[in-house]
């Protein structure tokens, strides 16, 4: 007897989704069809509304995959018409994308199938292949199995004949409404391999690790995924009442909304809470968090995908993107001459992009009327068309950048957080009110209290400012006392251990645990990919690690329990419950080589550069919550005298250990 079980991964809500209607319409057909073979073992299982990590597509609409034993199926259709007269089905495992689109809102061109939201065009085979390929790394990150998944695009708006006449007799891996278990097979057979057993007989088995792979992939999707240690407190505070966002969101979409506020005092999460309530409940809106940091968009998407938000291009979602991806997609569309030679990895990276900005400018904001825009947005399929922007680090925007986001999206439409004395990489301070009307403004009061770091850490960190002659003064919350320095040698396991235990203690994880690197300890293997110098060391040592310095890791997230290792220039709007500043000295030295002092204040070009560095120095200390691991290859050097003088005057809770 072959099993068919139905489950569903959608939050609770008063509405059943569309997959699952669909899904329990399959489950009741496929209930039917394997009742033609009584003598077969096995199960099929169809699951819906699936959240996976980590990839570029994280919601699956529905997933099926079936094991068997003795399932002979007889004349089932080939590829180029053949037939195959006994195929024996072991197993199968197929991605389905369900789309309930009427005949008049779906186009079948060349080999793919478009169809149509609100007007604007989508390629919905582009969209099945990339969700199949997501879940095919899913598996393999998450289990070490890598069956051979197939794709399918599930018209359930659409008949047979629908289908034969926009396809004719062309076999692909479309299905319409009332498919059976013949014709899911059939369109798997397009796909997969199959092998001969002999003259006769055809076997298809798409996991090559067998029933174990098969029941543990079953496990891996029904068992919840919870968040732990600070994802789990930052998902409880997006999630939670706040009137203070509350009264933002009575401005937001009629006024430009900016917060301000420096580093720690709750920016980010202030964004994260907006756009969650634009997002969710009968608002339903499409909003885009932009940041300058891959790190911190990894670290985001990572808390998003916890969500119950969707993250699908079709409807309401919240999702995040550097500025540069962003602006580079404005260019694409807008059609600007060059963009496709536009890539991170050229060496003349930022000098085309400013080339390039700058014609998008031209034309966007000197040429086009706002209907052009308004009509251009309405016809993209690349999803350019937001509700809402909501832009952190919005001190680092360049004039252009911003007149750009004015005229597609208008001010009403942005949500800024602005890092007050935080390092600005330009060295011109973005005013995003300049040219707003003060009725169109909403700016609360700069937020001041320290929402990231403990009390101790907070007073380690404004003195060093005082120290080194910066204005600088965040108010210690009350609410969160405690927290320690350990200035230390180096960085070894035993301390590493202890950091573990702290984190085991305070119900964080090992992804709370943040190392940061000066680029003295990054190598370049010969294909030119860059790679943290120390990371098979770390391994030797047990120390589970994710490796950020890594190219090949740029843009994803870790989705095992290990902690980030990230270069110092990576660390912006990132965080962790224990923080390591390793070679801070090195770090102090290559910002002095390379840094360029802006003299704002009538200082010296030395002066100005090492106001500068120092300024840029309280990125990373701001980062640690609860403890503060600082690393020295030079205890006499300037920056460990600093830190020497810091320790002997907050002895109780910084430790010198040299």
């Amino acid at each position: 007897m072959i099993k068919v079980v139905f489950k569903s991964f959608a939050k609770e809500t008063t509405l059943i989704s569309k997959e699952d209607e669909a899904a329990k319409l399959l489950q009741d057909n496929l209930r039917d069809d394997v009742l033609l073979y009584p003598d077969v073992k096995g199960s099929i299982y169809i699951m819906t509304n699936i959240r996976i990590f980590g990839q570029k597509r994280n919601d699956l609409d529905l997933v099926i995959m079936g094991f068997f034993e003795n399932l002979v199926m007889r004349n089932v259709k080939f590829r180029d018409a053949d037939t195959i007269e006994k195929l024996r089905v072991k197993s199968f495992i197929c991605n389905i994308e369900i789309k309930s689109h009427p005949a008049s809102k779906v186009v079948h061109e060349g080999t793919d199938y478009f169809v149509f939201y609100s007007g604007v065009r989508h390629n919905a085979s582009r969209q099945c292949f990339e969700a199949k390929f997501s879940l095919r790394n899913h598996l393999v990150d998450q289990l070490g199995v890598n069956p051979y998944i197939c794709d399918v695009l599930w018209f359930n708006g659409l008949s047979r004949s629908d289908l034969f006449q926009m396809r004719g007799r062309v076999q692909d891996n479309a299905l319409h409404s009332c498919f059976n278990f013949k014709d899911l097979i059939e369109v798997i057979l397009l796909q997969a391999p199959v092998s001969r057993d002999n003259v006769d007989d055809f076997r298809l088995d798409l996991f090559s690790n067998g029933k174990d792979a098969y029941q543990n992939i079953v496990k891996l999707f029904t068992e919840e995924r919870k968040p732990k240690g600070l994802t789990k407190l930052k998902f409880e505070m997006i999630s939670r009442k706040d009137t203070g966002v509350d009264r933002l969101l009575l401005g937001v979409g009629n006024m430009l909304t900016v917060i301000t506020g420096r580093a720690g005092t709750g920016k980010t999460i202030q964004l994260l809470q907006l756009a969650f309530r634009l997002a969710g409940g009968e608002k339903a809106n499409r909003c885009l968090l932009l940041t300058y940091n891959h790190a911190l968009v990894s670290d985001i998407q990572r808390l998003i995908d916890y969500t119950p938000i969707p993250s699908k291009v079709d409807g309401r979602t919240v999702s995040i993107k550097t500025i540069h991806s962003f602006f580079h997609s404005l260019m694409k569309e807008f059609g600007i001459k060059g963009v496709e030679r536009l890539s991170p990895t050229e060496p003349e990276y930022e000098v085309l992009y400013e080339r390039l900005i700058q014609d998008l400018y031209s034309f966007v904001v000197e040429e086009c009327r706002k209907e052009d825009v308004e009509t251009l947005k309405d016809m993209t399929e690349t999803f350019i068309d937001w509700d809402y922007l909501l832009i952190d680090e919005g001190q680092d925007f360049s004039d252009i950048e911003k007149k750009i986001l004015f005229k597609i999206y208008g001010p009403q439409r942005l949500i800024v957080a602005d890092g007050l004395d935080q390092f600005i990489r330009n060295g011109l301070r973005q005013e995003w009110d300049n040219g707003v009307e003060e009725n169109l403004l909403q700016r609360p009061s700069p937020m001041i209290l320290e929402r990231r770091q403990k009390a101790n850490l907070v007073t380690f960190v404004n003195a060093f400012a005082k120290l080194v002659g910066l204005e600088w003064s965040v108010r210690p919350n009350g609410n969160l006392p405690g927290g320690e320095i350990k200035i230390l040698p180096n960085f070894r396991k035993s301390t590493f251990d202890a950091l573990q235990d702290n984190c085991l203690r305070n119900g964080c994880e090992n992804y709370d645990i943040l190392i940061l690197e000066p680029p003295t300890q990054v190598s370049i293997d010969m294909r030119g990919n860059r790679y943290f110098s120390k990371a098979d060391l770390y391994k030797d040592q047990a120390i589970p690690l994710f490796d950020g310095i890594n190219m090949q890791n740029r843009t994803t997230y870790p989705t095992k329990d290990q902690c980030r290792v990230y270069q110092y220039d990576s660390c912006r709007g990132l965080e962790g419950w224990c923080v390591v500043c390793a070679d801070f000295d090195e770090l102090v030295k290559y910002k002095m080589k390379y840094m360029k002092g802006e003299n704002t204040l009538g200082l010296d070009r030395e002066k100005a550069k090492e106001r500068s560095v120092c300024l840029w120095l309280l990125m990373p200390l701001t980062r640690p919550i609860d403890t503060l691991i600082i690393t020295l290859t030079d205890k006499d050097s300037a920056i460990g005298k600093i830190l020497k003088q810091l320790a002997d005057t907050y002895h109780d809770f910084v430790e010198w250990n040299f």
